[in-house]
């Protein structure tokens, strides 16, 4: 994400198009050497007290929800975006998310299929002969040639699912 996005996202109302333009009006020129930002290069006074969307065009999109004054150099790691915590405030949140990230259940991923069939063991196979549905079949045949599949893994895997689910215990 760029900062233009970045900064947008922060500011109520107003898409990263705009913004940028808004602040080229503005006479703030961003420079992506660093240290990265918005930099005030006009001859006039800082228009620290006016709200950008004073330097908006009246064509763009953008909203006028409230004023907010333009900082006089804005980059991504740049507290003045986010001036509504104190440092204290800061400490007490980011304690919070460590504590509710220790807590969190871990989730635990799904093996693909093709995991699956890298781990079926590798035992001795029997042949089998079965009869289904040839609409089945063709979907069957369908799947397996479009995923690069071998069809009988696929059937081990789901009989193995199948066993899981529907065999009594006691017969394992």
């Amino acid at each position: 994400m760029d900062v233009h996005t970045d900064v947008a996202k922060q500011i109520d109302g107003i898409r990263k198009d705009p913004l940028a333009s808004a602040l080229n009006t503005a006479d703030y020129k961003y420079s992506s050497a660093t240290p990265r930002g918005w930099t005030f290069v006009g001859d006039s006074d800082e228009p620290l007290d006016q709200s950008i969307f004073d330097f908006v065009k009246s064509k763009s999109s953008a909203k006028k929800p409230h004023s907010q004054p333009v900082p006089k150099t804005v980059t991504t790691d740049s507290h003045a975006i986010h001036r509504q915590f104190t440092d204290d405030e800061m400490r007490a949140i980011k304690e919070m998310l460590k504590s509710w990230q220790e807590s969190a259940p871990v989730i635990k991923r799904e093996p693909t299929l093709h995991e699956r069939i890298k781990q079926l063991p590798q035992e001795e196979r029997t042949r089998k002969t079965i009869v289904i549905d040839q609409t089945i079949g063709e979907r069957f045949d369908v799947f397996c040639e479009a995923e690069h599949l071998n069809k009988s893994d696929i059937l081990n895997l789901a009989l193995v699912d199948f066993m899981d689910k529907f065999e009594c215990p006691s017969l394992r």
